[in-house]
C-alpha cells in the first residue's frame, strides 16, 4: 500500500511538469508560427495534441517510449544511410540485381525533392527536441512540415511489400511485410516522441510516401532489362576499348 501511495504522489508531479512544458511550447509556437488565419489555428491545435500525446506516453508507458526514442529509429530511416547502402548494393551486381537499388534510389531522390520543396514553402518551425538528431539538419530540412522520415520509410515499405517483395513465398512475404511496416510505424512514432515533428507532420509525410509509391513509383518502376540498359552508353558499362 505504501508503494502505491508513493507512485500516486509522483504521477501528479510528472503530469504537472508535462502540462507546464506543453503550455510553454504551445505559446512559443504561437509566437514563432509564420502561418496565418485558419492554418495558424490548425498548427496550434496540432502542436497541443502532439505534446499531450508525448506527455501521455512518457507518463503511462515509459518503457515503450524509451524503445521509440532509441537512436536506431532515427538513423535507420535517414537518407544519409540509405543512399550509400543502395550504392553498395548496386556495386554488388551480379550478386544483387541492379533493378532494386537503382529504382529505389530514384524513388528516394524524388521523395527528398518533394519533401524539401514543401518544407521550403511552408517553413514550419520544429518543436523543441527532447533528443536531437544524430545527423544535423541543413537547409530546408531544418523545418518540420512534412516529416521526411515518415515519407521515406513509408515509401521504402511500400516498395518492399507492394512493388518488389523480398520473397515469392506467401508466408515469408507476409512475415517480412509485417516486420517492415512495423519498422516504418515505429520510426514515425519516434519522430513525435523525440520532439522532432508534430503529429500532422508525420501523418502528412506518411500519406505523401504512400501516394508517391502508388501513383509515381509503381507505374514507372523499371524492369531488369531497363535497369541494365539505363547506363549502357557509359564507358564503364560499354567498354572503353571499342573501336570508333
Amino acid at each position: 500500500m505504501r508503494r502505491k501511495s508513493k507512485s500516486n504522489e509522483q504521477k501528479p508531479d510528472v503530469r504537472r511538469e508535462n502540462t507546464a512544458l506543453i503550455a510553454n511550447n504551445v505559446e512559443q509556437d504561437r509566437k514563432t508560427n509564420t502561418t496565418t488565419g485558419r492554418f495558424r489555428n490548425v498548427a496550434t491545435w496540432d502542436a497541443d495534441l502532439s505534446k499531450r500525446f508525448a506527455s501521455f506516453m512518457q507518463t503511462e508507458f515509459p518503457g515503450v517510449t524509451r524503445m521509440f526514442e532509441n537512436k536506431f529509429m532515427e538513423i535507420s530511416g535517414n537518407e544519409y544511410i540509405w543512399f550509400p547502402a543502395l550504392a553498395v548494393l548496386y556495386l554488388m551486381h551480379p550478386l544483387v540485381h541492379k533493378q532494386l537499388p537503382l529504382n529505389l534510389a530514384i524513388a528516394m531522390a524524388f521523395d527528398s525533392a518533394v519533401i524539401l520543396l514543401i518544407k521550403a514553402l511552408v517553413k514550419r518551425r520544429r518543436p523543441t527536441a527532447k533528443n536531437p538528431d544524430f545527423f544535423t539538419a541543413i537547409g530546408p530540412d531544418q523545418y518540420s512540415f512534412p516529416s521526411g522520415h515518415a515519407s521515406r520509410t513509408t515509401l521504402i515499405s511500400f516498395v518492399f511489400t507492394q512493388i518488389n517483395p523480398l520473397f515469392s513465398n506467401g508466408h515469408l512475404n507476409f512475415v517480412t511485410s509485417a516486420l517492415i511496416w512495423s519498422w516504418s510505424i515505429s520510426v514515425c512514432f519516434s519522430r513525435m516522441l523525440n520532439g522532432r515533428h508534430y503529429l500532422f507532420d508525420v501523418l502528412t509525410g506518411a500519406v505523401i510516401g504512400l501516394c508517391e509509391g502508388s501513383v509515381i513509383v509503381s507505374p514507372f518502376w523499371m524492369s531488369p532489362e531497363q535497369a541494365e540498359g539505363l547506363f549502357r552508353f557509359l564507358p564503364l558499362e560499354n567498354g572503353s576499348s571499342e573501336a570508333t
